[in-house]
């Protein structure tokens, strides 16, 4: 692994890279920083190729919840936190929180080298103030868009907060995309709305965090189809919110579950909508829904998906949920809305069967056509593994790493002279 990043890790030696995150840390009595297993795993790749690691986040209050890890880096790697205030949770904190975000990324700006930012987030953007602070300073900018989550979902009725907001947001990725040096999309859809300037690199990789040994072999993948149950099972592991297509998947279990059609539904996951779920699932007569408790990425999630002959991914948004290539590394194909994100890792009638985004009478006719089997769904179980095994995380890292030494060549200051 170490020889894949050589160059770019050569390259950083020497210089820090800033990264902001909309993900908390939290610090222990002893000073030890812990993130959520989803966060450190990628936080801990970065560190094959960028040597010295500096994260601009908010630091989260009181004990430590379920699922965190702590983060250590191997020799010859350094990371350090640096906490932009507490974790906000309404609007009504940002005029007393405001000016010590602005000093946290002024402090870490004089330290850096290279900012890698974004262009949303809640209750602010951090990128807000952050983007142009960096374009100020004459430092690279490395701009990632892996969701555009301030998008009004089609067909969605939107107030006037929330199309201002959404066009200012817009208009602020514009620019933002515009004067990066690297500015790398999820999928081709961002890179078209959100386009880099003219000296910029433009690339799209799907987001991935799946392990090279987290996809099943080909024996292991028959193995575990011979293992699932003879009735059809799926799975919807989601948070349960509007923009997660949790509303039009409760929709077409109702028109299901009063035509008589019968289905076997799982679901992990928490939200707004878990109470209408768990409603549902307790007086529907013909659709059986199972709420299961939440379970640990790295550890209980991808086992979790090998009982299951499909995962429903109904998004609204334009984003690329991951649970897709999490999904298809297990051999396990997806019924998925065909949004731009979606359409990016997955392929209708290969590994995946697309409905119309938003469209809950379409996804009720796919869910109870006698076509859906277990046996049809097995078809694709394999293209479906070889799709997760052309997309891992390691192999996003090493693009991204290759991506950086194209962009940052000739671009910054002398190792060490911001004074880190």
């Amino acid at each position: 692994m170490r020889n894949d990043f050589a160059a770019c890790r050569a390259m950083l030696t020497g210089r820090r890279y800033l990264l902001t995150s909309l993900v908390p840390f939290h610090r222990d009595e002893r000073g030890d920083v812990w993130v959520n297993d989803l966060w450190h795993r990628d936080l801990m790749m970065h560190l094959n190729y960028i040597p010295d690691l500096l994260v601009l986040a908010a630091q989260a209050e009181g004990p430590l919840g379920e699922n965190m890890m702590r983060v250590e880096p191997e020799p010859g790697q350094r990371i350090a936190f640096l906490p932009t205030g507490p974790v906000l949770t309404g609007r009504r904190q940002l005029p007393a929180a405001l000016p010590r975000m602005v000093r946290a990324m002024r402090q870490a700006l004089a330290q850096a080298d290279v900012v890698h930012s974004g262009v949303g987030g809640w209750p602010v953007p951090p990128g807000v103030m952050l983007n142009p602070m960096t374009i100020r300073r004459g430092l690279p900018l490395i701009i990632v868009i892996e969701s555009a989550f301030w998008r009004i979902p089609e067909g969605t009725k939107a107030g006037l907060r929330w199309r201002v907001e959404a066009a200012a947001t817009e208009r602020f990725a514009r620019w933002s995309a515009a004067r990066a040096a690297l500015a790398i999309y999820t999928h081709r859809s961002y890179a078209e709305s959100l386009p880099v300037g003219p000296e910029g690199i433009a690339a799209v990789t799907p987001a991935s965090w799946i392990r090279t040994e987290d996809v099943v072999t080909e024996d292991a993948l028959e193995g575990f189809w011979q293992g699932k149950p003879d009735q059809l099972r799926l799975l919807l592991a989601s948070r349960l919110t509007e923009e997660k297509g949790t509303g039009v998947v409760l929709e077409a279990l109702r028109q299901m579950d009063q035509q008589g059609a019968a289905l076997h539904l799982d679901v992990v996951g928490s939200g707004s909508m878990a109470p209408q779920i768990a409603d549902f699932a307790e007086h529907a007569r013909h659709v059986r829904v199972r709420i299961l408790r939440e379970v640990a990425y790295a550890t209980e999630f991808l086992p979790l998906l090998r009982n299951y002959h499909a995962v429903l991914v109904p998004t609204t948004s334009d984003e690329q949920p991951r649970v897709i290539l999490d999904a298809f590394s297990q051999g396990v194909p997806v019924i998925a809305s065909d949004t731009a994100g979606n359409r990016e890792v997955a392929t209708d009638g290969l590994n995946a069967l697309f409905v119309a985004r938003g469209d809950a009478a379409a996804l009720a006719r796919c869910l109870s056509d006698p076509a859906l089997t277990p046996q049809a769904l097995h078809r694709l179980s394999a293209p479906a593994r070889a799709r997760a095994a052309s997309c891992t995380h390691l192999m996003m890292h090493q693009r991204r790493a290759a991506l950086l030494v194209r962009a940052l060549e000739g671009k910054m200051p002398a190792p060490g002279g911001t004074g880190t």
